[in-house]
């Protein structure tokens, strides 16, 4: 699990370092992460559909292209290290969601750190003495609401191999992350010439380590050891993300970035060692 959250905090430094300092756009990024995966596991979209299949295919919306989208262009301005840190409210927003949805119920302690994990979510994203938000940290907040709606989803779906579930995952963000970077990005051509190799560099990163070996690797834990025992661990992404962010792309970790992680991370241990949904994908 520990290399899986390397993986994954590897990741945010990945993105952050091909979207904030070159050309390269968020939808031509993750076009190019899922042709990657494609060519990987496209192999698998030759399985039987599942049951549901339009539902998974709902979810496959959900934490493809309306996660990536907005995931990529938050890190055109948002750091690795706060992305990080911001990503793991997906598990109280999944357990407000599954209450909701799933009608499943809430203790008072697991109530309380849910409220408490918003408080440190709305900090991190209102910079000091302003009245507007950090406008790239919002649009990290709306890839983590995508990725906890399609995680409360997937509990709707009958038991689906991973493999195939990253498959058609990968479809639907070619299919929309294509057309979203044909109608609104322009000048792909000279992204290719001039900075291919960040370009190829993230989406292999991302199609390899993540889409292939950790998700893989997360699934398989998920089916030997008890959920509450794996799903915590996954707050060591942030450490990762945010080490590797200091030390490689040189960020600051502001204060309300650090307030924040206080009053996150500990809540996001209750919530999810209480029993909360697994997040099915990450990043």
């Amino acid at each position: 699990m520990m290399i899986c959250c390397l993986f994954w905090g590897g990741n945010f430094v990945m993105a952050a370092w091909a979207l904030g300092g070159t050309t390269v756009p968020p939808f031509m990024l993750a076009t190019a992460r899922a042709a990657l995966v494609l060519l990987l596991m496209g192999v698998f979209l030759f399985r039987p559909l599942p049951k549901q299949f339009w539902r998974m295919m709902f979810v496959c919306l959900c934490v493809g292209p309306l996660h990536l989208g907005f995931l990529y262009t938050g890190l055109q301005t948002a750091s690795a290290s706060a992305t990080s840190i911001l990503s793991q409210s997906m598990i109280p927003m999944a357990t407000i969601l599954s209450v909701f949805w799933l009608k499943e119920s809430v203790g008072w302690k697991r109530g309380l750190a849910i409220v408490v994990a918003m408080v440190g979510v709305f900090v991190m994203i209102y910079e000091p003495g302003a009245l507007r938000p950090d406008i790239g940290l919002v649009y990290i907040m709306g890839a983590y609401i995508a990725m906890a709606v399609g995680t409360v989803a997937m509990r709707r779906v009958p038991d689906v191999d991973w493999r195939v579930y990253v498959a058609w995952t990968a479809v639907i963000v070619f299919l929309f992350g294509g057309l979203a970077s044909l109608l609104f990005e322009s000048g792909q051509a000279k992204v290719w010439e001039v900075d291919k190799v960040p370009l190829l560099t993230a989406a292999a990163y991302a199609a390899l380590c993540v889409s292939v070996f950790a998700h893989g690797q997360y699934f398989r834990l998920l089916q030997t050891y008890p959920v509450n025992r794996v799903v915590p661990l996954g707050i060591m992404t942030t450490v990762f993300a945010t080490v590797l962010g200091v030390v490689l792309l040189d960020e600051t970790l502001y204060q309300r970035y650090m307030f924040g992680a206080i009053l996150i991370l500990p809540c996001v241990w209750v919530i999810a060692r209480r029993g909360t949904p697994a997040p099915l994908d990450v990043d």
